[in-house]
């Protein structure tokens, strides 16, 4: 049987293969725009699928294409912060916010209603208050100490409960460490949530970090972090992550495509 590794052993070469890198023990900085296609049917294949035109055949291997759509470097940090939240798939982007805003636009449309935490990160307040409702989405918050009866009263006061379409909480929050039972948060998304609208529970889990906090376990749909705190860890760098299942983070990597907004290889 082989060995099951901690995350902490596996960080040190997860998702990398010296092979491709010249034997490097370690993985360089692919500081290019475009890579290179064996041939002009191989590029083809890879757009396809890319580009969502075809789904990737059982046992087809894709190539790298262009740093807007991916990079060695990011992929591997994706791959690596899988491993703490044990999740299905991450995106990186250049920021905190840059993660928060676009799984918040990928999931949320014109008519939907937000409920979200309060406090928040003061860019997140901002996005979520001034942002979102220009586009017609309609937000609603509530506290740390809400009750579960008192939050959904807010819900259905709202007058758009039927439209609920997600929960966006952070705990601990910044700066107040209020914390939010997540748990709770995933029930009331049940309640509300239909066959054709599921109420999505995305958890901002800075603060915590994936080392300590792992909210995909207690019924979250989305972990979101600014990397540019514990993740970094040296006030050097900027960026953000978004992390949970598959079929949502296809999602969020096809909106990260034409926002631009993917973190850089360095």
């Amino acid at each position: 049987m082989k060995p099951q590794f901690s995350p902490e052993s596996l960080m040190m070469s997860h998702g990398y293969d010296p092979k491709l890198s010249e034997g490097a023990i370690k993985c360089p900085i692919f500081q290019t725009s475009t890579f290179v296609f064996n041939s002009a049917e191989e590029g083809k294949a890879f757009f396809e699928v890319a580009y969502g035109l075809r789904e990737q055949e059982k046992g087809e291997k894709l190539g790298l294409i262009y740093s807007r759509l991916n990079n060695p470097d990011l992929e591997i940090l994706e791959n690596r912060l899988c491993l703490w939240d044990q999740a299905e798939d991450c995106a990186v982007f250049e920021s905190g916010m840059s993660a928060i805003s676009t799984c918040l636009m990928e999931f949320l449309k014109p008519g939907d209603l937000l409920l979200y935490s309060s406090p928040v990160y003061g860019g997140t307040d901002h996005f979520i208050n001034h942002i979102l409702t220009k586009f017609g989405i309609h937000v609603v918050g509530f506290y740390p100490d809400s009750t579960k009866e008192e939050i959904e009263s807010i819900i259905v006061d709202s007058g758009h409960s039927d439209r609920l379409a997600m929960i966006y909480i952070e705990t601990p929050a910044n700066p107040t460490n209020s914390l939010i039972d997540m748990q709770m948060c995933r029930e009331i998304a049940d309640q509300f949530s239909k066959e054709e609208q599921p109420v999505y529970l995305a958890v901002d889990n800075t603060y915590m970090g994936p080392l300590w906090q792992h909210p995909l376990k207690h019924g979250a749909d989305f972990v979101l972090y600014s990397a540019t705190k514990y993740i970094g860890g040296h006030s050097d760098v900027i960026a953000g992550a978004c992390l949970g299942s598959k079929e949502h983070m296809t999602r969020i990597k096809g909106l990260r495509t034409f926002l631009g907004n993917m973190a850089g290889p360095w």
